[in-house]
């Protein structure tokens, strides 16, 4: 597998490495005419400057000077700064909701040296910027106060909201209850108003499992979604949460890595190819990145002409796995102790697959801002790829569970320790909705 650069896509330019696989799952390399096709404004994959796109708080017309544009936090510019005396905004004994998978304080990680960072958002190096706020449960409280907010997403988006509750609940423990048939989990604050929803889905459209019962499963049956394949209607939104949004005041959208696993692909009700789907009988193979591509217009375009919904819609870009020597199930590993320091370890590499990930997300998250505007919907966009791309060290690795609890995959590199590197995305949330309501 081809991984890309952060210097190398700035540059436009493409450059290969030893392959690292993040998952075992075969592409065939026909001709790729039907993708063409079907997705022909996503065909050309040419590399793009991450630094080429705006984020919806520094968008034209907002009037934000040249310095606050640099130093906004939601562009993905900047750099990690060790912050000494940085203590966690929870620990494991100080909330119950972290999971075996992620929680590394638990599972005897031998230094917590990863929890000692903060981000400065800026250009090269962050001048002139100054480390992103910490994260203040009492002002988000007053900020969400009489409001609701809906995540919706894979096990990633379950680590954000399990983050923020964590955080949240070292002010008021909420009170957590599921709704299994619908496939939502609620936590709910009465003393300051405030609830959240979250929607476990990997694909975000409308899908099902191709041998499976004929509606979507839940999250308990993650390993045969893994197994695959699904049925994936490219340009249908999953109305179980689509129509949930309406109530809603912020809907965290994210999800990338499934679109990995094996899939047949469906638009207007017809079979359209499919990807590792082990079907003889379907010629047309599309790829993942084309596969999702197609998923977030159709996701993007709905949240900005759903009708009934007058809230944001959040988009959090694809968080970059750091397997080295190897992949899930074959040894690789992720043993780094610090973040990269582009001055000192040179330009990280992020796998070919999730670089054109986050490329159709910023792409189709920007197309999708330009055509809603004037909706009553407002996009936002948290982009955290590059800043997670510069933090290898705060996966679980070893240390996201007991020794032999997770029949073989026993490295990850995928989730994240909680705490870790990724609260800093709630300390995002607090300045995003912090900006929103001045």
């Amino acid at each position: 597998m081809k991984r890309f650069s952060i210097r190398g896509l700035l540059a436009g330019a493409r450059r290969s490495r030893h392959a690292v696989v993040a998952a075992k799952a075969a592409a065939s390399s026909v001709p790729a005419l039907v993708a063409l096709l079907l997705f022909a404004a996503a065909a050309t994959f040419s590399l793009f400057s991450l630094g080429s796109f705006h984020s919806p708080g520094a968008a034209a017309g907002d009037g934000g000077d040249v310095a606050a544009a640099a130093c906004d936090a939601a562009r993905g510019r900047g750099e990690w700064v060790r912050d000494a005396g940085a203590a966690p905004y929870y620990t494991n004994a100080t909330c119950g909701f972290i999971q075996e998978y992620q929680n590394c304080m638990k599972h005897a990680r031998p230094s917590l040296e990863f929890l000692r960072w903060r981000w400065r958002p800026g250009g090269a190096g962050g001048e002139g910027c100054e480390p992103l706020g910490r994260f203040d449960a009492a002002r988000f409280f007053r900020l969400v106060r009489g409001k609701s907010m809906l995540f919706v997403g894979d096990s990633l988006a379950s680590s954000h909201v399990t983050s923020l509750m964590c955080a949240l609940s070292q002010v008021e423990a909420p009170a957590r209850s599921r709704d299994a048939a619908a496939g939502f989990e609620h936590w709910r604050f009465p003393a300051h108003g405030f609830a959240v929803a979250y929607f476990w889905t990997p694909f975000q459209v409308r899908w099902r499992l191709t041998r499976g019962p004929p509606e979507a499963v839940g999250p308990e049956r993650q390993g045969e979604v893994f197994a695959g394949p699904s049925d994936l209607h490219l340009d249908e939104p999953d109305e179980r949460w689509t129509s949930a949004a309406m109530a809603h005041d912020y809907v965290v959208l994210s999800a990338s890595h499934w679109f990995r696993r094996p899939a047949v692909y469906y638009q207007h009700g017809h079979v359209v190819g499919c990807h590792d789907c082990g079907d003889s009988n379907i010629t047309a193979i599309l790829k993942p990145e084309h596969a999702q591509r197609a998923a977030f217009r159709t996701v993007l375009g709905a949240m900005a002409r759903l009708d009934g919904f007058n809230g944001t819609a959040i988009l959090r870009t694809v968080a970059p796995t750091h397997y080295e020597n190897g992949g899930w199930f074959d040894g690789g590993e992720c043993t780094a102790t610090r973040p990269v320091d582009e001055t000192e370890d040179g330009a990280p590499e992020m796998a070919a697959t999730e670089a054109e990930f986050y490329r159709a997300q910023v792409e189709e998250f920007t197309a999708a801002a330009r055509r809603g505007n004037g909706a009553q919907a407002r996009l936002r966009l948290m982009d955290v790829t590059r800043m997670m791309l510069l933090r290898p060290d705060g996966h679980p690795d070893r240390h996201g569970h007991g020794g032999g609890e997770h029949d073989g995959f026993e490295i990850d590199c995928l989730h994240w320790c909680l705490p870790g590197a990724i609260d800093a995305w709630n300390d995002l949330l607090l300045q995003m909705i912090g900006s929103s309501s001045t």
